[in-house]
């Protein structure tokens, strides 16, 4: 058995481009609320993994000091590229992407093609686990929805609309048996895309 968590990023930042920008004030104040949570899961976490964006690296950081462990970085953990969107209503495109697994945008992946390097980049940590280990693994909401929908199809656009920023969610790998679990970040003041 092998345990994987995976961590939606806390609050970004909207300036910079897509591969620097950072975290908020609330964002950093999140990734230290996230990192209390993390301390106490059982199993305890060893190793922690994370897509090469700032955002990201910058919310594990305090759990992997904390663990007095390096962050592995992992360019297919990195967010589905959306594509040009201009001219176009930005949650059609979003539904029609849970709709129609191979559609993209221009300039963009489509769902297919993010969550086929999502699970390659799964595939790795888990050869690097040892049998009862666990990770860390920072990534983005798309990319974890995607992850989480190939694992429970019952995951889709609603349940994607529903996560939170910061989240947690859990997958337990048995052999070829994988079980999803929400962990949450009740502790936390969280947001939902979409809202203020």
């Amino acid at each position: 058995m092998k345990t994987v968590y995976l961590i939606r990023h806390g609050k970004a930042s909207l300036e910079g481009s897509e591969r620097e920008r950072g975290l908020t004030d609330e964002g950093v104040e999140q990734a230290k609320q996230i990192t209390e949570i993390l301390k106490k899961l059982e199993p305890k976490i060893e190793k922690v993994y994370s897509s090469p964006l700032r955002r990201a690296i910058l919310t594990i950081e305090p759990i992997a000091k904390y663990l007095n462990t390096e962050i592995k970085i992992i360019e297919n953990l990195k967010e589905k590229v959306t594509g040009d969107v201009s001219g176009k209503n930005l949650n059609e495109q979003k539904q029609k992407m849970w709709n129609d697994f191979d559609s993209k945008l221009p300039g963009g992946e489509s769902s297919n093609q993010a969550t086929s390097r999502a699970l390659s980049a799964l595939e790795l940590i888990k050869n690097d686990l040892d049998e009862g280990r666990c990770a860390a693994v920072q990534a983005h909401g798309t990319l974890i929805a995607l992850i989480l929908h190939h694992f429970k199809p019952s995951f889709g656009f609603d349940e994607w609309k529903n996560m939170t920023m910061p989240d947690i969610y859990k997958i337990t790998f048995d052999s070829e048996d994988a079980t999803v679990e929400h962990v949450g970040c009740k502790s936390i003041e969280t947001f939902k895309i979409g809202e203020k």
